[in-house]
């Protein structure tokens, strides 16, 4: 009863495998193996098991050399095709020895001890199909864990992957993100990728994406000349998270945190955009990384502002030291508050800890630039305290300035000169928040003395160019 009870749960773990086998006419060659396992039948079940690894292997070239041009799996379908097509009847079966052996050393799709663990299959198959007598002059036998094995064994390495594994789809994602016309937003990523790499039924190779990305970012050489490199790989990382929820989900906690644990420390600033993608990374973070990680964001003041930001949501007690570091030593610097706003930009799209310090550091330097004491500090302030931070306004951001300049005008005018600066707000922000139309005529109505602010009716005919189809009604000042 015992020895039922384990049969039955073996057939079950195989035939539940065979779901993970996406082609339906290689789960049927699969499922003949399973079939013959369970009746007892070993020999035919290695012979049907090997079957498909040969037909999946053959697949597998024609997809590499049809979707991604692989030379090696080109020539290889050219020369089984060629001996298929050959009226030798006899050189008909040499394709299917050899085709193994293809896929190691020439398309390099299997890695060495995957080769060695599916010629094992081949030499029993070998054993099962001929009359092969053994020393003392008896046939080959297979055991049902022999048989099963290699069922297995079959399923897990090569039939339930996608169409391109192995070294040959690392290089082809190595190709395409280290080449010099890499997207550099999340959605030309996704395009860019996904004809080639973002396959349907390919999670598991979608999961080494990841994995390899990470060892990219974190440790693996890259050319000291190209850093681009390193951030073409977190965006795919960030696109696949995003995107392929389940997929990252998947992944084993072991495989991340070994990897994670592997960073090098000229790398360490890396993690600083994946804690900020996803908590996951952080907390499958080794320990002793992390600690790492807090003491170098503390290190210099210029790492604490240009990498804090991107944890905040982590470690919220760095938020006022940040602020300090920002006030005292960059608020006033055009250029550092130009790679200051990059950051903030790209962490606040992720978490909304960074989103809110984002519109704190907006709201001060719009007081700042309403502060302004003079026309020369109206247009200084403007340039460094606003034009800098027109990516990262909101359109609550827009009705506030506008709302307050025309108070402004009131008290000191001392913001007359700035329309430039306003022109380009208006420019680079009205396609993306449309509703702020009103606003924009608003403030230009209320303007009192117009012929004193320079540039006042250029900023006028942008508002009425701009399509009459997305005004809409709004509150007034």
């Amino acid at each position: 009863m015992k020895y039922q009870m384990r049969s039955y749960s073996q057939l079950a773990d195989l035939e539940a495998l065979l779901l993970e086998i996406e082609n339906d006419n290689i789960r049927a060659y699969a499922g003949e193996a399973i079939v013959s396992y369970s009746a007892g039948a070993y020999r035919s079940a290695i012979v049907s098991i090997w079957i498909a690894v040969v037909y999946d292997l053959y697949q597998k070239f024609r997809i590499l050399s049809e979707t991604y041009r692989d030379e090696a799996a080109q020539k290889s379908i050219e020369r089984i095709d060629k001996i298929r097509n050959n009226t030798d009847k006899k050189q008909v079966a040499s394709w299917e020895r050899n085709i193994l052996k293809d896929a190691s050393d020439e398309v390099k799709m299997i890695t060495n001890l995957e080769y060695e663990h599916l010629d094992r299959i081949q030499q029993d198959r070998h054993r099962c199909a001929h009359p092969v007598l053994d020393s003392e002059g008896l046939l080959f036998q297979p055991t049902p864990e022999l048989a099963r094995t290699h069922i297995r064994t079959a399923i897990e390495v090569l039939l339930s992957q996608p169409p391109i594994i192995g070294k040959a789809a690392g290089e082809a994602l190595e190709k395409d993100v280290e080449g010099l016309y890499f997207p550099d937003d999340i959605e030309g990523v996704k395009n860019f990728l996904s004809g080639r790499h973002f396959l349907v039924g390919s999670e598991k190779y979608l999961a080494n994406i990841i994995l390899l990305s990470l060892k990219k970012v974190l440790f693996l050489d890259i050319p000291s000349n190209r850093p681009r490199i390193i951030k073409n790989y977190q965006l795919v990382i960030e696109c696949l998270v995003r995107n392929y929820r389940n997929v990252f989900e998947s992944l084993a906690r072991e495989k991340l945190s070994n990897i994670l644990g592997m960073t090098k420390d000229d790398r360490i600033q890396n993690l600083a955009i994946l804690f900020n993608i996803d908590d996951r990374f952080w907390g499958d973070c080794p320990e002793h990384i992390r600690e790492k990680f807090k003491c170098f964001i503390k290190e210099e003041k210029a790492i604490l502002i240009f990498y804090g930001i991107f944890v905040l949501h982590l470690l919220p007690d760095i938020k006022n030291e940040i602020l300090d570091v920002y006030i005292n030593n960059y608020i006033n610097e055009y250029e550092k508050n130009l790679i200051f706003i990059r950051g903030l930009k790209r962490a606040k799209d992720n978490k909304k800890e960074s989103a809110i310090f984002a519109q704190e550091i907006v709201q001060l330097n719009i007081d700042i630039f309403l502060g302004s004491r003079s026309y020369a500090s109206g247009r200084n302030n403007g340039t460094v305290h606003i034009i800098p931070f027109i990516p990262i306004f909101t359109d609550e951001n827009i009705k506030y300035l506008l709302e307050e300049i025309v108070k402004e005008q009131l008290k000191k005018g001392q913001l007359i000169d700035c329309i430039f600066i306003l022109k380009e707000l208006f420019q680079e922000t009205i396609n993306i928040y449309p509703d702020t139309l009103p606003f924009w005529e608003k403030f230009y109505e209320s303007i009192i003395n117009k012929e004193v602010w320079s540039g006042i009716e250029e900023l006028k005919q942008l508002i009425d160019n701009f399509p009459e189809s997305k005004q809409v009604e709004t509150e007034t000042f």
